[in-house]
């Protein structure tokens, strides 16, 4: 979702290549400090992860962050091709304190495998300029991903938390209902407003905007789907005080109108306020 999030990131392509399994053959795949992106050419597998099972089938790409492992199994012969990316994760964009580190999507009009393709050709025969262009052609994967799919992604070179992003991100989610800047939030935390964004993008893979963005509009879910007060109320409720923009923003991140969103996931029980 969050395309720009690409240039802030010290993405490295560290390898990639194409690999056959064949349906006798499990692996273990374990990202250490890599991030591994698995795009399947051919074949289906069942997978583990923490426990968890799964299916990844032809024209899907699995995403595993840095330091953590799975389990593959090949119910059909698979042909895949196997990136290993340095400097950068995935998250949520939807779920903004969501702590999933495997995420799977698909690539119906096998734009992404296109862009594979020359990036694999790049790399093992390694042309003049080959660099350059296969910077460019991983961009071009993530931003794909990024614009068909609700992820974001942030830099992995600084992990260390910082205890005043903490706070704003309470602070946010306390007073999401008011006005909120910028330069109160700098202010709060005594610190430069633009190392201000580029520390929270860092650790939170959004800007703080961004951040109080879907803190209201994830308040606006519970409350479209949990009440049956008025959109143009839960819009002031939750901070938009504008009917039209919340429903543009709404739109923007669910792909639907919130009127279209309470017909399809309220529940029978209201709440009244």
């Amino acid at each position: 979702m969050y395309i720009s999030n690409i240039n802030s990131a010290s993405i490295k392509l560290d390898k990639i290549q194409a690999e056959r399994i064949p349906t006798s053959q499990n692996i273990t795949i374990d990202s250490e400090e890599h991030l591994v992106m698995i795009y399947i050419h051919k074949g289906a597998a069942h997978y583990t992860y923490n426990g968890i099972e799964g299916e990844i089938k032809k024209r899907d790409i699995l995403i595993l962050n840095p330091e953590h492992t799975i389990q593959i199994s090949p119910v059909r012969k698979i042909e895949w091709i196997k990136i290993d990316l340095s400097g950068v994760l995935f998250t949520s964009s939807t779920e903004i304190e969501s702590m999933d580190n495997i995420f799977i999507i698909s690539d119906q009009t096998q734009t992404i495998k296109h862009y594979l393709d020359l990036a694999l050709l790049e790399f093992q025969e390694q042309f003049r300029g080959s660099e350059l262009i296969l910077r460019k052609l991983i961009e071009c994967v993530m931003v794909h991903v990024l614009r068909h799919h609700e992820l974001s992604i942030k830099d992995s070179s600084i992990q260390i938390r910082h205890k005043e992003i903490d706070d704003i991100k309470q602070y946010i989610r306390e007073n999401f209902s008011k006005k909120i800047t910028l330069d109160e939030l700098s202010k709060l935390v005594d610190i430069n407003k633009y190392y201000l964004i580029r520390l929270f993008k860092q650790q939170t893979g959004l800007s703080p905007i961004d951040y109080l963005i879907h803190v209201r509009l994830s308040e606006s879910e519970k409350l479209l789907t949990q009440t049956s007060i008025t959109i143009s109320k839960i819009s002031d409720v939750v901070g938009f005080h504008s009917p039209s923009h919340f429903s543009k923003t709404f739109k923007e991140i669910n792909h639907m109108t919130p009127s279209v969103y309470r017909k399809q996931y309220s529940k029978q029980n209201h709440i009244e306020f």
